[in-house]
Protein backbone atom coordinates (compact mmCIF):
# COMPACT_ATOMS: atom_id res chain seq x y z
CA UNK A 1 0.00 0.00 0.00
CA UNK A 2 1.34 3.68 -0.71
CA UNK A 3 1.33 6.46 1.99
CA UNK A 4 -1.91 7.93 0.29
CA UNK A 5 -5.74 8.28 1.53
CA UNK A 6 -8.23 9.17 -0.97
CA UNK A 7 -11.23 11.18 0.20
CA UNK A 8 -14.65 10.99 -1.80
CA UNK A 9 -17.65 13.02 -0.78
CA UNK A 10 -21.30 11.07 -1.54
CA UNK A 11 -25.03 12.15 -1.55
CA UNK A 12 -26.94 10.25 -4.18
CA UNK A 13 -24.13 8.82 -5.74
CA UNK A 14 -25.34 4.96 -6.35
CA UNK A 15 -25.10 5.28 -10.36
CA UNK A 16 -21.20 6.34 -10.02
CA UNK A 17 -19.74 5.30 -6.87
CA UNK A 18 -19.10 1.76 -7.49
CA UNK A 19 -17.57 2.44 -10.67
CA UNK A 20 -15.14 4.60 -8.93
CA UNK A 21 -14.16 2.15 -6.08
CA UNK A 22 -13.75 -1.17 -8.87
CA UNK A 23 -11.44 1.56 -10.88
CA UNK A 24 -9.92 1.91 -7.56
CA UNK A 25 -9.59 -1.79 -6.66
CA UNK A 26 -8.37 -2.73 -9.94
CA UNK A 27 -5.17 -0.42 -9.95
CA UNK A 28 -1.61 -2.08 -9.62
CA UNK A 29 -1.13 0.15 -5.93
CA UNK A 30 -3.69 0.69 -3.91
CA UNK A 31 -3.81 3.66 -1.24
CA UNK A 32 -3.45 3.27 2.48
CA UNK A 33 -6.81 4.98 3.00
CA UNK A 34 -9.86 5.46 1.69
CA UNK A 35 -12.54 7.43 3.07
CA UNK A 36 -15.82 8.06 1.65
CA UNK A 37 -17.99 10.79 3.92
CA UNK A 38 -21.54 10.47 2.90
CA UNK A 39 -24.76 13.79 3.63
CA UNK A 40 -27.14 10.77 4.10
CA UNK A 41 -27.79 9.32 0.89
CA UNK A 42 -31.39 8.87 0.06
CA UNK A 43 -30.79 6.22 -3.24
CA UNK A 44 -28.63 2.81 -2.47
CA UNK A 45 -25.17 4.86 -2.28
CA UNK A 46 -24.37 3.01 1.15
CA UNK A 47 -25.00 -0.57 -0.13
CA UNK A 48 -23.22 0.02 -3.32
CA UNK A 49 -20.12 1.17 -1.13
CA UNK A 50 -20.48 -1.75 1.43
CA UNK A 51 -20.47 -4.63 -2.33
CA UNK A 52 -16.89 -3.13 -2.44
CA UNK A 53 -15.54 -3.43 1.07
CA UNK A 54 -13.87 -7.34 0.56
CA UNK A 55 -12.14 -5.76 -2.76
CA UNK A 56 -11.72 -2.60 -0.74
CA UNK A 57 -10.68 -3.50 3.14
CA UNK A 58 -9.33 -0.08 3.73
CA UNK A 59 -12.96 1.88 2.88
CA UNK A 60 -13.89 3.58 5.95
CA UNK A 61 -17.58 5.37 5.64
CA UNK A 62 -19.04 8.38 7.39
CA UNK A 63 -22.32 9.67 7.45
CA UNK A 64 -22.75 13.47 8.50
CA UNK A 65 -25.76 15.98 7.86
CA UNK A 66 -25.77 17.82 4.17
CA UNK A 67 -24.35 20.84 4.12
CA UNK A 68 -21.57 21.90 1.89
CA UNK A 69 -19.09 19.48 -0.16
CA UNK A 70 -16.24 21.28 1.33
CA UNK A 71 -17.37 19.79 5.40
CA UNK A 72 -17.09 16.34 3.64
CA UNK A 73 -13.74 16.67 2.19
CA UNK A 74 -13.03 18.02 5.65
CA UNK A 75 -13.96 15.05 7.71
CA UNK A 76 -12.19 12.86 5.71
CA UNK A 77 -9.19 14.62 6.07
CA UNK A 78 -9.49 14.18 10.01
CA UNK A 79 -10.61 10.65 10.07
CA UNK A 80 -7.07 9.81 8.62
CA UNK A 81 -3.53 9.64 8.43
CA UNK A 82 -2.12 9.50 5.56
CA UNK A 83 0.83 11.94 4.30
CA UNK A 84 -0.67 12.35 0.56
CA UNK A 85 -4.16 13.27 0.08
CA UNK A 86 -6.25 12.80 -3.67
CA UNK A 87 -9.48 13.97 -3.58
CA UNK A 88 -11.69 12.29 -6.33
CA UNK A 89 -15.58 13.16 -6.87
CA UNK A 90 -17.62 10.29 -6.79
CA UNK A 91 -18.16 10.21 -10.81
CA UNK A 92 -14.94 10.25 -11.43
CA UNK A 93 -13.08 6.74 -12.82
CA UNK A 94 -9.51 5.77 -13.05
CA UNK A 95 -9.67 4.10 -16.13
CA UNK A 96 -5.89 3.06 -16.71
CA UNK A 97 -5.07 0.53 -14.15
CA UNK A 98 -1.66 2.42 -13.20
CA UNK A 99 -3.14 6.10 -12.74
CA UNK A 100 -2.53 5.78 -9.09
CA UNK A 101 1.06 4.84 -9.26
CA UNK A 102 1.65 7.32 -12.00
CA UNK A 103 -0.57 9.86 -9.72
CA UNK A 104 1.55 9.03 -6.47
CA UNK A 105 5.06 8.46 -8.76
CA UNK A 106 4.92 11.88 -10.53
CA UNK A 107 3.94 13.82 -6.42
CA UNK A 108 6.43 12.12 -4.89
CA UNK A 109 8.88 12.95 -7.65
CA UNK A 110 7.88 16.50 -8.02
CA UNK A 111 7.45 17.48 -4.06
CA UNK A 112 4.37 19.85 -4.61
CA UNK A 113 2.19 20.74 -1.86
CA UNK A 114 -0.44 21.00 -4.75
CA UNK A 115 -1.21 19.12 -7.56
CA UNK A 116 -3.98 17.97 -9.84
CA UNK A 117 -4.11 15.44 -13.03
CA UNK A 118 -6.01 16.39 -16.40
CA UNK A 119 -9.48 15.39 -16.55
CA UNK A 120 -10.99 13.50 -19.28
CA UNK A 121 -14.74 13.16 -20.38
CA UNK A 122 -16.54 9.83 -20.20
CA UNK A 123 -17.61 10.57 -23.56
CA UNK A 124 -16.81 9.96 -26.79
CA UNK A 125 -18.43 13.05 -27.91
CA UNK A 126 -15.94 15.51 -29.62
CA UNK A 127 -17.49 18.69 -28.43
CA UNK A 128 -16.90 17.44 -24.46
CA UNK A 129 -13.43 16.01 -25.26
CA UNK A 130 -12.97 19.57 -26.62
CA UNK A 131 -14.02 21.28 -23.58
CA UNK A 132 -12.35 19.29 -21.32
CA UNK A 133 -8.84 19.78 -23.05
CA UNK A 134 -9.55 23.44 -23.38
CA UNK A 135 -10.53 23.43 -19.44
CA UNK A 136 -6.63 21.11 -18.59
CA UNK A 137 -4.95 23.77 -21.30
CA UNK A 138 -6.68 27.06 -18.89
CA UNK A 139 -5.53 25.91 -15.66
CA UNK A 140 -2.01 24.92 -16.55
CA UNK A 141 -1.72 28.49 -18.55
CA UNK A 142 -3.32 30.21 -15.66
CA UNK A 143 -1.47 28.56 -12.91
CA UNK A 144 0.66 31.39 -12.09
CA UNK A 145 -1.42 34.22 -13.35
CA UNK A 146 -4.53 33.09 -11.58
CA UNK A 147 -4.50 29.84 -10.01
CA UNK A 148 -7.44 27.46 -9.48
CA UNK A 149 -8.50 24.15 -10.02
CA UNK A 150 -11.78 21.96 -10.11
CA UNK A 151 -11.53 19.05 -7.47
CA UNK A 152 -12.48 16.42 -9.69
CA UNK A 153 -9.41 15.35 -8.81
CA UNK A 154 -6.95 17.68 -6.46
CA UNK A 155 -3.47 16.88 -4.29
CA UNK A 156 -2.86 17.79 -0.99
CA UNK A 157 0.39 17.60 0.77
CA UNK A 158 -1.08 17.18 4.59
CA UNK A 159 1.46 19.21 6.08
CA UNK A 160 0.09 21.84 3.87
CA UNK A 161 -3.65 20.77 4.33
CA UNK A 162 -3.20 21.23 8.18
CA UNK A 163 -0.72 24.33 8.21
CA UNK A 164 -2.84 26.52 5.63
CA UNK A 165 -6.41 25.29 6.70
CA UNK A 166 -9.09 23.65 5.30
CA UNK A 167 -12.14 24.00 2.43
CA UNK A 168 -13.63 26.81 3.23
CA UNK A 169 -17.31 25.27 4.66
CA UNK A 170 -19.39 28.54 4.32
CA UNK A 171 -18.98 28.49 0.66
CA UNK A 172 -21.28 26.19 -1.56
CA UNK A 173 -19.57 26.76 -4.57
CA UNK A 174 -15.68 27.30 -5.89
CA UNK A 175 -14.52 26.16 -2.27
CA UNK A 176 -11.76 24.09 -4.61
CA UNK A 177 -10.85 27.55 -6.39
CA UNK A 178 -10.62 29.14 -3.26
CA UNK A 179 -8.67 26.65 -1.57
CA UNK A 180 -6.29 27.07 -4.35
CA UNK A 181 -6.09 30.17 -4.46
CA UNK A 182 -5.46 30.63 -1.06
CA UNK A 183 -2.76 28.09 -0.98
CA UNK A 184 -0.68 29.79 -3.89
CA UNK A 185 -0.77 32.87 -2.30
CA UNK A 186 1.05 31.44 0.59
CA UNK A 187 3.89 30.58 -1.51
CA UNK A 188 2.88 26.85 -2.15
CA UNK A 189 4.27 24.88 -4.89
CA UNK A 190 1.63 23.88 -7.61
CA UNK A 191 2.06 21.22 -10.00
CA UNK A 192 -0.14 20.07 -13.25
CA UNK A 193 0.46 17.22 -13.45
CA UNK A 194 1.63 15.06 -16.89
CA UNK A 195 1.66 11.39 -16.52
CA UNK A 196 -1.79 10.54 -14.88
CA UNK A 197 -5.15 11.23 -16.82
CA UNK A 198 -8.03 11.20 -14.75
CA UNK A 199 -11.48 10.64 -16.16
CA UNK A 200 -15.34 11.73 -15.31
CA UNK A 201 -18.92 11.51 -16.36
CA UNK A 202 -20.32 14.56 -18.26
CA UNK A 203 -23.27 14.38 -16.52
CA UNK A 204 -23.59 18.12 -16.01
CA UNK A 205 -23.14 19.35 -19.36
CA UNK A 206 -25.83 17.12 -20.43
CA UNK A 207 -28.07 18.88 -17.50
CA UNK A 208 -27.48 22.26 -18.27
CA UNK A 209 -26.14 21.97 -21.94
CA UNK A 210 -22.57 22.82 -23.13
CA UNK A 211 -22.88 26.66 -23.34
CA UNK A 212 -25.19 27.39 -20.65
CA UNK A 213 -22.33 25.86 -18.44
CA UNK A 214 -19.47 27.42 -19.73
CA UNK A 215 -21.64 30.69 -19.56
CA UNK A 216 -22.58 30.00 -16.05
CA UNK A 217 -18.66 29.46 -15.27
CA UNK A 218 -17.64 32.53 -16.23
CA UNK A 219 -20.24 34.33 -14.68
CA UNK A 220 -19.44 32.37 -11.65
CA UNK A 221 -15.77 34.01 -11.57
CA UNK A 222 -16.76 36.93 -12.70
CA UNK A 223 -19.25 37.22 -9.58
CA UNK A 224 -16.53 36.42 -7.26
CA UNK A 225 -14.69 39.16 -7.85
CA UNK A 226 -17.67 41.13 -6.97
CA UNK A 227 -19.24 39.54 -4.37
CA UNK A 228 -16.74 36.73 -3.06
CA UNK A 229 -16.84 33.06 -2.58
CA UNK A 230 -19.42 32.73 0.17
CA UNK A 231 -21.40 35.33 -1.49
CA UNK A 232 -21.70 34.07 -4.67
CA UNK A 233 -25.44 34.20 -6.29
CA UNK A 234 -24.19 30.98 -8.39
CA UNK A 235 -24.43 28.92 -5.19
CA UNK A 236 -28.10 29.63 -5.18
CA UNK A 237 -28.16 27.54 -8.40
CA UNK A 238 -26.43 24.74 -7.25
CA UNK A 239 -27.79 21.82 -5.43
CA UNK A 240 -25.33 19.10 -4.44
CA UNK A 241 -26.34 15.49 -5.13
CA UNK A 242 -29.64 16.82 -7.19
CA UNK A 243 -27.95 14.80 -10.63
CA UNK A 244 -29.86 14.23 -13.56
CA UNK A 245 -30.16 10.45 -14.77
CA UNK A 246 -27.49 8.43 -15.60
CA UNK A 247 -25.72 8.94 -18.83
CA UNK A 248 -26.00 6.02 -21.45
Amino acid sequence: MIDLVIVVPTLNEEKYVGELLDSISEQTVSPKELVIVDAFSKDKTKEEIAKRRKALPQIKFYQIPKYTIARQRNLGVKKTTATHILFLDADTVLVDPDTLERYYEEVKEKDPGLALAPNFPLSNNWKDKVLFQAANLGTKAGRDIYPGAVAINLYVRRDVFDSLGAFDDKIKVGEDFELVQRYAKAGVKYTVLQDAKVYTSVRRLRKEGRIRFVIKMVNSMINVHIYGYRKNPIAKEYEFGNHPPVES
